[in-house]
């Protein structure tokens, strides 16, 4: 079978169900786990690629995230006082801010048994959202695009932002990044929204180690290769500068430097 042939559409992959995102989060929990029980002291307050924040911000803001979401009244909180204290910031950066003021300055023990304590349970809550709920339609004042169910948020997002988080952590610390064999999956979904969303040529892009997909529909005029890590940085907006083997129309080169998806 040929690279071509194994490509897949990426605008027709099914989005993660409830079940399997629980199975994916807590993969991704034990290989932040894994990360974070590495770390010698000095690492935890090192500046990352994520502005403001230190390892140890990036940790609590995990851990304010599994918090919320193993129980609503803490999400609720942590809104309300992101709104109160972090005006100048929109409502998701408030929000996360307001994770991270729970926790600010917390040794790097207490970060990693509340990590432990919460993970199962956020898992456990947002497999039992009822349909009805996951349906809601974010508010429109959150950065995702409009019409985006809260189902969205469980069973994608927040599973998106602990892979991305690793990344960070990893790059911050110096140590070079111990991919998982879920990681795979949560590129794909990344790649579902970009397929989603192409508005350009037929590319074949494959990406290293993780896949190939086609963007767009019928033949593809382009072929590319990059790195799945770097260039999903790219997509999240952090300052990364993927390298392109490409092969048919140079156009694309600047479609898929301008593409972003929500982390």
């Amino acid at each position: 079978m040929t690279a071509q042939t194994a490509a897949i559409a990426a605008a027709t992959l099914p989005q993660t169900n409830r079940h399997e995102a629980a199975e994916l989060a807590t993969a991704q929990h034990a290989a932040m786990l894994a990360v974070l029980r590495g770390l010698d002291d000095s690492a935890w307050d090192r500046p990352t690629d994520c502005a403001r924040w230190t390892v140890r911000n990036v940790v609590a803001h995990v851990v304010g995230s599994l918090a919320d979401g193993a129980h609503l009244v803490t999400t609720v909180r942590h809104t309300i006082a992101g709104r109160r204290k972090h005006r100048e910031l929109g409502p998701l950066d408030a929000l996360n801010e307001a994770q991270v003021d729970d926790r600010r300055g917390w040794p790097a023990a207490r970060l990693l048994e509340d990590f432990e304590r919460l993970a199962p349970k956020a898992v456990r809550a947002r497999r039992r959202v009822p349909g009805v709920v996951r349906r809601i339609k974010v508010p429109a004042s959150m950065p995702m695009p409009p019409g985006t169910p809260m189902g969205y948020l469980f069973d994608v997002i927040y599973i998106r932002d602990v892979w991305m988080h690793r990344i960070d952590i990893s790059r911050a610390v110096g140590q070079p990044f111990v991919a998982d064999p879920a990681d795979a999956k949560v590129v794909a979904q990344v790649i579902r929204d970009l397929g989603r969303r192409w508005q350009g040529p037929t590319v074949r892009l494959e990406l290293s180690g993780e896949g190939s997909w086609l963007l767009g529909s019928g033949d593809p005029s382009t072929s590319v290769s990059t790195d799945a890590v770097e260039y999903c940085r790219l997509l999240s907006g952090r300052n990364a500068r993927p390298t392109y083997t490409l092969t048919g129309d140079e156009s694309v080169r600047q479609l898929l430097d301008a593409a972003r998806i929500e982390f």
